[in-house]
């Protein structure tokens, strides 16, 4: 929800308006973990009781989002590390994709090879490293690699449950760094157009977990990065056929297009939304404030957040964070039609960025279409929502859950398609979510994109929150199906 805080004192008591069925599946019980062999675990768990029925099942390994499995009350996992222990804990969904509360967990330890042949640690470990029990780390889970050009790419990885010191890389087979207090590295310097492995082993103190899985990744030239970069873009676009392109920025310039974008809400910075707790920077009428939002390079907008500077706290209302807003109210507005960004979101607890609609006068209904948020410290779900108002009171539906991969670590498009009626709301060009009333707009809204900082739903940013935060945007383009 994205009121301006002249509106708040207007709003009476929150209620929300539900999709046909908005009862979430009761909590899966009797979650069951048991080893089937030295690289597999076998999980099984009770059907929960929904009052429409259940549709699926989200699994979560070692705290993290791993599957999500239909038609089925079991699993089989494989590709696992021998006598290494996983704990699992088990999500039910149901076709309006309302999701019930985590399960108890339950966890199984593959059995041990007793070998030490995967041991990572570069030379024959000491005894207490070949351990697999007794305070041994378990191994790093879900290894992932993302290229950045030409000469870097960005590792990511799960934490071990329990306490780790820290973590060894291994590139190509050989010792390359050791890394502390964090589940992820930039490993630049690398040679154009070549490719590269990657493994990770957790350590505390003196013991030594095995391998986590293998990631390669190759190098390539930047003409080559874009290339693929543009035809992943449009191999999950969501555009409904035959709807024709209304609106478009791709980013390309070294500045924002004023004749599409202004780079404030039309409330202005002095008023702040949702107890949020950055100062959106208007660069576009004070270009001399100290610091932009806004960096083009060459292919994307980045929109960053940072920390104010001392020296320009008083200019920024004594807001503790700095950022950008852009808005395309006065230059472009709709009615019905299809939207889609194609973004990276960032990760870190505090960090809220999103895009959405919003209604162009302040009267009536005052309808909002979030296309999409996140919650920084929640990389994995994005949320969409409709909001709208009846005699002064906020109506909402629920905020719908959108599971995946790490939406921080690549790029993903965000749809929404907007009809008489009829909201359905897409991620990665699949339809995830809709809503059918009569209370859906049916006035002229304008485009929004924020990256916010804190505020009533984010909560503050921790010490490791990464700074700059970033919101790199590829393209925001909009169409009409008239």
């Amino acid at each position: 929800m994205r009121i301006p805080s002249l509106a708040l004192a207007l709003l009476g008591a929150l209620s929300t308006f539900a999709h046909a069925d908005n009862q979430r599946p009761s909590t899966v019980s009797n979650v069951q973990a048991g080893a089937v062999s030295t690289t597999a675990i076998r999980l099984t768990w009770n059907t929960p009781w929904d009052n429409v029925g259940v549709d699926g099942f989200n699994i979560y390994r070692n705290g993290d989002y791993y599957n999500t499995i239909f038609n089925a009350t079991n699993f089989i996992d494989t590709n696992l590390s021998p006598g290494t222990r996983y704990e699992y804990s088990v999500v039910a969904f149901d076709k309006a994709r309302n999701y019930s509360t985590l399960s108890l967990p339950s966890a199984a330890t593959t059995s041990s090879t007793g070998s030490n042949t995967s041991l990572a640690t570069g030379a024959a470990p000491p005894a207490s490293a070949r351990e697999t029990g007794n305070g041994t780390p378990a191994a790093p889970a879900n290894l992932r690699a993302e290229v950045q050009g030409s000469d870097s790419v960005r590792l990511e990885w799960s934490a071990p449950g329990g306490s780790v010191s820290g973590y060894n890389l291994y590139r190509d087979g050989r010792y390359h760094k050791t890394v502390r207090g964090r589940t992820d590295y930039v490993d630049s310097a690398l040679s154009p157009g070549r490719e590269y492995r990657w493994r990770v082993v957790a350590f505390l103190g003196q013991r030594f977990s095995l391998k986590s899985n293998e990631v390669r990744a190759s190098t390539e030239s930047e003409s080559a990065v874009v290339a693929v970069a543009a035809t992943a873009a449009e191999a999950h676009s969501g555009v409904p056929a035959g709807y024709q392109l209304v609106f478009n920025d791709e980013f390309r310039g070294n500045k924002l297009d004023d004749s599409k974008w202004s780079s404030r809400y039309r409330w202005g910075p002095s008023h702040t939304i949702n107890n949020e707790l950055q100062y959106y920077v208007d660069s576009q009428s004070d270009s001399g404030f100290g610091y932009s939002p806004f960096t083009f390079d060459g292919e994307n907008l980045i929109i960053s957040a940072i920390r104010t500077p001392s020296h320009l706290k008083s200019k920024a209302n004594n807001k503790s964070y700095l950022s950008g807003a852009m808005t395309t109210y006065g230059k472009f507005r709709m009615r019905y039609g299809y939207v889609e960004m194609r973004a990276r979101l960032p990760r870190g607890q505090g960090l809220w960025p999103a895009f959405w609609l919003l209604h162009n006068h302040d009267n009536g209904i005052r309808p909002e279409i979030d296309v999409v948020e996140m919650l920084g410290d929640q990389p994995a779900v994005v949320y969409q929502t409709y909001h709208h108002y009846n005699n002064r009171n906020l109506r909402s539906t629920p905020s719908h859950e959108v599971w995946g991969t790490d939406f921080s670590a690549g790029f993903h498009t965000y749809g929404m398609r907007w009809e008489p009626g009829r909201i359905t709301w897409y991620v990665d060009g699949e339809a995830r979510n809709a809503y059918a009333n009569n209370n859906v707009s049916a006035e002229d809204m304008y485009l929004l994109v924020n990256l916010a900082i804190g505020g009533a739903w984010a909560g503050s940013p921790d010490a490791n929150t990464p700074f700059p935060a970033r919101l790199t945007i590829d393209y925001i383009r909009a169409y009409s199906g008239d």
